[in-house]
Order: C-alpha cells, then sequence, then structure tokens
C-alpha cells in the first residue's frame, strides 16, 4: 500500500533483549508467505496464508488495502500449526469502495512450537482487554489477535511484552457500537527463546493527523519472526489498516486511520518487530 509517511514522524525507537539458549546460530528456513483476497466491496473479508510443507509458522500479519479508515483489521493471528489468518471488516455504513486483504504468515523449520489463547469475558461491554501467557521457561515470538464476530470493532492492542512472556490483546467497539454479547482473543505462539531474540518498537508522532504510519526496523543480521502493534488514545476512533512484515523479513509496518467522522484525540501508533539471528 502506497500512502504518504510524512505523517509518521518523530520516530522512537525501543529494544528489549531475551536471553538465549540456541541449539543452532540461526532461525533455519525462514520465509515469508501471503494471501490475498479481494478486491472488492463486502461488509467482510478474510484469508489463510499457509506455510510450506514441513514448515511451522512463528507469527503473521495483515493488510488491508484501499480500506483508508472504512474497513480495518479485527484478527491478525497464528492458528496451530502452519497458518496465519487475517480477517478485516467495513464500519457501521460499510463503503462503496473496493478494497482487499493479505494475510501473512512468517514461517520456519524450527521446532513445533506451541499455540496458546486467552479469551476476555463474552458480554456487551464498549471494551475488552486481555492477556495470554505462555508456559514458565518458554517465550512467545509474535503477537496474535482475533475477536468472536467481526463488525462495529476495532482492534487497538496485540503486542508481545518487552520480555517476550506474553501477548495483551485490546479491542474497543467503535461508535455506532454493538448490542451483543463478543469477546476478544489474544494469542502467542510459544516455545524455547530462539537465537538472539528480541523485541524492537517504533511510535510514530503523538497528534490527531488522520492517518499515520511506522517501521520498526531489526538490527543488522537478524531478521523479524513476530510482531504486534500498538494503538494509543484511539478509543475506537481509530481503525488498525496494517501489521506487515516486509518482504525481506528486515521490518514490520504498522498503519492505522481515523474514522469516516475523525477524532480530535492526539494518537499514535506503534509498530512491533519480534526478531531473531537469521
Amino acid at each position: 500500500m502506497t500512502l504518504p509517511r510524512a505523517l509518521a514522524a518523530a520516530v522512537l525507537i525501543g529494544t528489549a533483549f531475551v536471553s538465549a539458549q540456541p541449539a543452532q546460530a540461526a532461525v533455519p528456513d525462514l520465509q515469508l508467505v501471503s494471501k490475498t483476497v479481494g478486491p472488492a466491496s463486502t461488509a467482510s473479508q478474510s484469508g489463510t496464508a499457509e506455510c510450506p510443507l514441513g514448515n511451522s509458522i512463528l507469527g503473521a500479519g495483515g493488510e488491508v488495502t484501499g480500506g483508508r479508515g472504512q474497513a480495518g483489521l479485527s484478527t491478525y493471528t497464528q492458528i496451530e500449526r502452519e497458518w496465519g489468518s487475517a480477517r478485516a471488516d467495513e464500519d457501521a455504513d460499510g463503503t462503496a469502495n473496493s478494497w482487499s486483504l493479505t494475510a501473512y504468515a512468517i514461517c520456519s523449520s524450527d521446532p513445533i512450537r506451541q499455540s496458546l489463547s486467552q479469551f476476555s469475558a463474552n458480554d456487551s461491554a464498549a471494551e475488552k482487554a486481555v492477556t495470554v501467557r505462555c508456559p514458565a521457561g518458554t517465550v512467545t515470538t509474535s503477537a496474535g489477535a482475533s475477536v468472536s464476530d467481526g463488525g462495529n470493532l476495532v482492534l487497538d492492542d496485540a503486542f508481545p511484552s518487552a520480555d517476550l512472556t506474553s501477548v495483551t490483546v485490546d479491542v474497543f467497539e467503535t461508535q455506532a457500537g454493538r448490542t451483543d454479547s463478543w469477546s476478544a482473543i489474544a494469542s502467542a505462539r510459544c516455545g524455547a527463546a530462539l537465537p538472539g531474540l528480541q523485541r524492537v518498537a517504533a511510535t510514530s508522532a503523538t497528534d490527531s493527523a488522520t492517518n499515520k504510519s511506522v517501521t520498526a526496523t531489526c538490527p543488522s543480521g537478524k531478521k523479524v519472526v513476530g510482531t504486534g502493534h500498538e494503538i494509543a488514545n484511539g478509543k475506537g476512533q481509530v481503525l488498525l489498516d496494517d501489521v506487515v512484515p516486509s518482504a525481506d523479513l528486515t521490518s514490520v509496518r504498522a498503519e492505522a486511520f481515523e474514522d469516516q467522522d475523525g477524532t480530535t484525540n492526539n494518537w499514535s501508533i506503534t509498530a512491533y518487530a519480534v526478531c531473531a539471528n537469521a
């Protein structure tokens, strides 16, 4: 997706390291797989990217092309054991624009890891936050998030903790709201620490600009094995557009748009890249 980058100024970079006990010097057979559906003008689109036979998934991502605040990601998550799934939904009044969705899977022949999920309460509260934790002695390679049913929901946050032992997800209802019950799901891909594993973060400017994009880049010699994002002070009025690993797996870009009537809130978006030796 080609969009202005002038609004992504004042990028702040932060890193957190996880001590690794590698059985190998680098992540083996690391590759990015994608699957695009659309373009179409439909209330919802979903897609699944599948790792090659014999490989398993480390992380996932999603990209909406043509949504521009009227269609946003509600899901990007790892599915046991080989699939990365993404879903996007139009807002309450829909759009006549054609838009497409791309699901991403980051794959490797690294030994099979465990996908764990935690559900929030299932009720009609306007916001749901939930955290899933890896078993003791293991860490996650990525964040994953989904909702029990799409539509009028905004995926605000899905990010791995600084020590990569947990994933936190936060979901808001849109301004249109919902009266039925729904839940948010946080997912983690847990296992032994990969060699050189660390989390890198980059945060956009904090202001009321209509859209923002920011990129977190792995240090030299490392590649992306997982993703995540965080929208600060969007409060259901900022739709997640993209959480995209670069084709060469050196960075993760996160992008979001305000909804149709905008917001006066000052908000920002953070991209997370989970990196390992490659």
